[in-house]
């Protein structure tokens, strides 16, 4: 057997004791170059980012965080017993959905599209509270019923005689009077809270009694024999109470600033009214508008019709900034004929905003939302 000795055993020693302090440098500066070498970013941690689809959002350019935008052409309503509102639309003419998570300026064809797109289906519970303005009890002398009439003026908060404000006409249902259209629509109040508010244009509101008979102070009946008074509103109010208007009050006057509109039968002499004078008024409305602007029967009576359903209509060069018809699925006093007005201005070519409300009623179920929305709207196009 081969021994060592000792200065042999010593030597191999302090060999593999060399060995293994520059294999451990090795393994060392291994460690910390290879991250490098791989690009290792793990210090920080990884960069997170974000997708456009987290930043944006599909609501319409509103201030108020307790409404909801419509995006189609048409929109609809859920009304409950505290509040009435309305809900999604139902037609199929889509618009554009609006994504943006600040506000911002769309562009649209026409300004009907842009309220269209911007209808809001839910009005603020505290929108419908607090009349600011200023009521007034006029009577005015109408030709047409060759006697003296009624009517209340809405001034506006802060109103001033020096400055000049547009005007909006509100016409009430059949055998109503100047004061229904003041309460269970709370149109004092979303005027008030609007224009403080900066969202609508301030603005006078005269509310009117329509019915215009030489022989009767007020509608009796719902008969054909009575509705003729209704349609007689449309000589009294443009020669007796709009130029009464004009000369007490500081308007403006014209298409540009004349607004009217209304609840059943003042929706339906709305309509009539302005498609007889589309020279005057630039914005119109009609909430639950009765049966009888063209032929038609309902429970109530045969309606021979102000004009043929060809006639009802707007020249595209006469027609309104803002047109809305709003009726209630489950109104059971004027039944689809809101509806019907809706289809006929559709196949006569007059662009409208029609508005189905699921499960309305004949009453502010379907005028309040209308309404929130029309003042909203009013005298702003083209500004």
């Amino acid at each position: 057997m081969k021994s060592f000795s000792k200065d042999a055993g010593s030597s191999h020693i302090k060999v593999v004791a060399i060995a293994c302090i520059v294999m451990g440098v090795v393994l060392i500066a291994g460690a910390l170059l290879l991250p490098k070498l791989l690009g290792d970013n793990s210090k920080d941690g990884p960069e997170e980012t974000t997708t456009a689809a987290e930043v944006t959002t599909a609501e319409a350019t509103h201030p108020e965080e307790t409404t909801e935008a419509v995006t189609e052409a048409t929109a609809a309503a859920q009304p409950t017993t505290e509040a009435p509102t309305t809900a999604a639309p139902t037609t199929e003419e889509p618009t554009t959905e609006i994504e943006t998570s600040t506000e911002e300026t769309m562009e649209y064809k026409t300004y009907m599209d842009k309220i269209r797109a911007e209808y809001v289906t839910q009005v603020p519970k505290d929108v419908q509270k607090n009349n600011t303005g200023k009521l007034e009890h006029i009577k005015y002398y109408s030709k047409k019923a060759e006697k003296e009439k009624g009517a209340y003026v809405w001034l506006p908060p802060e109103y001033s005689p020096e400055k000049k404000y547009p005007v909006f006409y509100v016409n009430h249902g059949i055998t109503g009077d100047e004061g229904s259209m003041l309460q269970g629509f709370a149109l004092p109040e979303m005027a008030s809270n609007l224009i403080q508010s900066g969202e609508a244009e301030p603005m006078i509101m005269v509310f009117t009694f329509m019915y215009t008979n030489k022989d009767k102070a007020n509608c009796t009946a719902i008969t054909a024999e009575e509705t003729p008074f209704y349609d007689a509103f449309l000589d009294d109010l443009t020669d007796s109470l709009m130029p009464y208007i004009e000369e007490n009050y500081p308007v403006l006057t014209g298409f540009e600033n004349t607004a009217i509109g209304g609840f059943s039968m003042g929706g339906r002499e709305s309509l009539y009214i302005s498609i007889m004078r589309p020279d005057l008024f630039g914005y119109v409305a009609a909430s639950s508008p009765a049966p009888g602007v063209v032929p038609g029967k309902d429970m109530f009576m045969v309606h021979e019709g102000c004009m043929s359903e060809d006639e009802f209509k707007f020249d595209p060069e006469a027609a309104p900034h803002v047109l809305i018809i709003a009726g209630g699925t489950s109104d059971f006093v004027v039944g689809t004929f809101p509806q019907q007005y809706h289809e006929l201005f559709e196949k006569n070519g007059t662009e409208h905003i029609w508005v189905s409300v699921p499960g309305g009623n004949h009453d502010g179920s379907v005028g309040i939302p209308l309404f929130y929305n029309f003042l909203k709207c009013l005298f702003k196009a083209g500004k």
